[in-house]
């Protein structure tokens, strides 16, 4: 039969692999020795050379860069990831700011539950009469920062503006707070003034600008 007579410990498999740098250290250091030594090695490795520089120009990387995005969409997916990422943040953030106002609030809820049922030392009604139309009734009542004033009156002039007051034995008023009747001349509100209760001897109310409306002495009834 013709061709080589192969006689060396190199198998034909392993040339393909040699040319193609895809042995080990050892193994293709063997190879080598065998292909200068070997002339049925050296016949094939010079058949398949030109095989294996072929397969090598064509062969693509095993692992390629993945493409990147065009620039604009690229800057779209970034803003869009962002812009999620921000909204989460304010979405915590108003979260956050609620459950701060919902402990405010229920805090001072619980602060004017103690006021009004730890301090509150019970209102006592006095009726306001005066030299006018108007007539009315005050509620006093003892608070830690002085008097709470409630007062529901009558016969008042709409747009007219009033004051309300506290005075002591002395005679010197401390203010409670202004206000403006109803159109049909009445008022009904909460006042409050700094003078205690038990230093208090008269509350009233003047028009402003005016003439003293409506008082009533907190020690024997209204005033006449």
């Amino acid at each position: 039969m013709g061709g080589m007579r192969h006689e060396c410990a190199v198998r034909p498999e392993d040339l393909g692999p040699y040319l193609l740098g895809q042995l080990g250290r050892n193994e293709a250091a063997l190879v080598e020795e065998a292909v200068s030594s070997c002339a049925s090695c050296s016949a094939e490795v010079e058949r398949l050379r030109p095989v294996a520089a072929a397969l090598a120009r064509a062969s693509a990387p095993v692992e390629e860069a993945a493409p990147r995005a065009p620039s604009p969409a690229l800057d779209r997916v970034l803003a869009s990831v962002h812009g999620e990422r921000a909204a989460q943040r304010r979405r915590w953030r108003t979260r956050v700011t609620l459950a701060a106002a919902s402990v405010v609030l229920l805090g001072a809820a619980l602060v004017g539950a103690f006021v009004a049922v730890g301090h509150d030392t019970g209102g006592r009604d006095v009726a306001l009469s005066g030299r006018t139309p108007a007539t009315g009734n005050a509620t006093v009542s003892s608070q830690p920062w002085g008097t709470e004033i409630t007062l529901d009156v009558r016969g008042l002039t709409p747009g007219k503006s009033y004051g309300a007051w506290l005075a002591d034995d002395s005679g010197k008023r401390v203010p409670a707070g202004t206000f403006r009747p109803m159109a049909d001349g009445t008022a009904r509100l909460d006042l409050g003034a700094s003078l205690a209760l038990d230093q208090a001897g008269t509350v009233g109310v003047t028009e402003l600008g005016g003439t003293d409306v409506l008082q009533a002495d907190l020690q024997t009834g209204p005033a006449s």
